[in-house]
């Protein structure tokens, strides 16, 4: 048919083919030239001048696109583009507005994922808005970020001739190779009335990393069972992500019994801040629910580049943009009132730059920069109270070392926190010194000060414990070191106080005879000041200490003497009953011809009854 023909002979938008001609002319054309309509549409597309170049026919206005010319295509059209011609594709979309619709094939008028056409350049991505599914809560949080205004910018490897990336950015390419991802650490800590319908579920968070192929993970928390009031989850997860750009996170609210989503927010990553933050819930028809929120932590690092490789954040954006944005860098041990300052640094600044800005606008130090350093310190942290502090570790910041990029190469979830400390030559000078004669005091004092100790009953989760103490502590500084070392149960919870709590020794002392029977074991309560390294010395068989509770051991102490004071009363009445038998003679035989009265019987029976009163 002729529908037919015209649609063979449609031309692509990148000019592959030459596609069909306006009627009348290009019979006439060909016949006049004796060239076929292929040659003929070249050579006026190759000439400017040529009388046919006017955007008569809709093949001319497609060949030499204007920027108020536009383009609609269907889904899978503009899917089929997105995979064979990527890059020509984003090229086009440079300077021409693009359009994609759904497909007439989905009669339940659902909708495509609209991100792989972001990802292309696609301006115009329509959606069906009667349909309240992912794809239309994706389009509301892509222009959520500035307020719903209706027009977001693109990234700069889409458009910007001055990225290192520009025209060759591909999304859908899986190995990005000399490129390094920025780390991001989410943490979800707690919720807030997650499932408004339902107040005895059991829920869990999904968390959906939305973009290109690459950087796109799926997460899922544990359930917590029975408790959408206030559930509690502070789990951790690191993904990586490439093109931060256009990046999005999903967190689901689902319920783990019938897996029905309660509540939904997609965030674009670029619009979540960092550090611990509230984010407030949306249902399933995107409103927001007043009284539902997610309580998360989330961090950004960014690996050293090592070798050939460069980070992927300053390869996908332009050069000027990354030098323009500001972040703010935190100075502890500035002269003055406050223990620390804040200071906006660009992304390119140096510590020799920030100290010369330091040195401007702080009153009370010299004008001398080579006076004056930067110095990075790392703290440790101890998860565990009872364990030794490192010290910290400490170095000087070099005058060309970015301080952006040092930042970024903090790892807090390795368990230390760093910070920059403005410091001059003779502090650390000072500090150099205290430090050396303190190494040779810990030195001088070596590991024979302290011993190792094992507790026993400690809670219910942990039988025993051991801690390494000093020699002279007393029975209160191992009681306290074990409180804190052991497991939150509920026995510690309740009674946290370490005067609460003493010491129980128990020691079995070794039979003399290898025949005899084992010994029974020894107890005893130490005092609160007594050296539990003397008590432990004086051995001389197994033993050991049972942490015990004060009234638990008055509560025992109580019981045995009720079973002391029992035991000599039922003496006192064995006693009593045995004086008896040995006063009473034995009983009369009575003959049955005795000539006995029944009085003299009853006179007999009562002197027996005052005998045993």
């Amino acid at each position: 048919s002729s529908r037919g023909k015209e649609r063979k002979s449609r031309k692509s938008i990148f000019g592959n083919n030459p596609g069909r001609l306006s009627p009348g002319e290009s019979a006439a054309l060909a016949k006049a030239s004796g060239k076929g309509p292929f040659d003929v549409m070249r050579q006026t597309w190759e000439d400017p001048c040529s009388p046919y170049n006017s955007p008569a026919s809709l093949s001319a206005i497609i060949r030499t696109p204007k920027c108020y010319h536009i383009s609609s295509l269907n889904e899978n059209a503009a899917k089929r583009l997105c995979r064979r011609y990527s890059q020509k594709l984003i090229q086009h979309t440079t300077c021409q507005l693009l359009r994609t619709y759904p497909a007439a094939t989905r009669i339940d008028s659902s909708n495509p994922h609209p991100l792989i056409f972001w990802l292309h350049g696609v301006q115009l991505v329509a959606l069906n808005y009667q349909t309240d599914d992912l794809p239309l809560q994706l389009n509301a949080a892509m222009f959520e970020a500035n307020g719903g205004c209706g027009y977001v910018l693109k990234p700069p490897v889409l458009w910007d001739k001055n990225c290192s990336m520009y025209q060759q950015f591909c999304p859908l390419e899986r190995d990005l190779d000399n490129k390094e991802p920025a780390i991001y650490s989410l943490t979800i800590v707690s919720g807030q009335n997650v499932c408004p319908s339902n107040s005895t579920g059991s829920p869990c968070i999904e968390i959906d990393v939305l973009g290109m192929p690459l950087d796109s993970c799926h997460f899922r928390t544990k359930p917590i069972h029975r408790n959408t009031l206030n559930p509690m989850w502070n789990e951790q997860f690191l993904f990586r992500v490439h093109f931060e750009d256009l990046v999005f996170l999903r967190f689901a609210v689902v319920e783990n019994n019938s897996s029905a989503v309660t509540a939904q927010r997609i965030i674009p990553l670029k619009a979540l801040k960092r550090g611990y933050r509230h984010v407030q819930l949306h249902n399933l028809h995107n409103e927001a629910l007043e009284i539902s929120s997610l309580f998360i932590n989330s961090r950004r690092m960014e690996e050293s580049p090592s070798g050939n490789t460069l980070p992927a954040s300053v390869l996908f954006s332009m050069g000027e943009r990354k030098a323009a944005a500001t972040y703010k860098v935190t100075i502890h041990g500035i002269p003055g009132p406050e223990p620390f300052t804040v200071f906006n640094v660009s992304g390119g600044t140096t510590a020799a730059q920030l100290l010369h800005q330091l040195l401007a606008t702080t009153k009370g130090t010299e004008s001398c920069a080579a006076d004056y350093f930067l110095m990075e310190e790392k703290s440790f942290i101890s998860k565990e109270k009872s364990e030794c502090r490192k010290p910290p570790f400490q170095r000087v910041i070099g005058p060309e070392e970015g301080l952006v990029q040092l930042l970024n190469s903090w790892f807090p979830e390795e368990g230390y926190v760093g910070r920059i400390i403005f410091k001059t030559r003779e502090e650390n000078l000072n500090e150099r010194n205290l430090f050396q004669e303190a190494k040779e005091d810990a030195a001088i004092s070596s590991e024979d000060d302290s011993f190792f100790v094992q507790v026993h009953d400690v809670s219910p989760e942990q039988p025993r414990t051991v801690i390494k103490a000093p020699r002279f502590s007393t029975a209160q500084d191992v009681i306290q070191q074990t409180l804190c070392k052991a497991k939150y149960s509920y026995s510690i919870l309740s009674n946290p106080n370490p005067s609460d709590y003493v010491l129980l020794e128990e020691v079995t002392k070794e039979p003399a005879n290898k025949k005899s029977s084992t010994s029974k074991p020894s107890q005893r309560i130490l005092s609160d000041q007594e050296c539990v390294f003397q008590a432990q010395s004086k051995w001389k068989g197994a033993g050991k200490f049972i942490l015990k509770l004060k009234e638990q051991v008055q509560a025992a102490r109580d019981d045995k003497r009720k079973g002391i004071s029992f035991t000599s009363e039922l003496k006192k009445l064995t006693k009593s009953s045995k004086q008896y038998r040995g006063f009473i003679s034995p009983p009369l035989q009575v003959l049955p011809d005795s000539p006995q009265s029944k009085d003299e019987r009853s006179a007999c029976s009562l002197t027996f009854s005052d005998i045993m009163e």
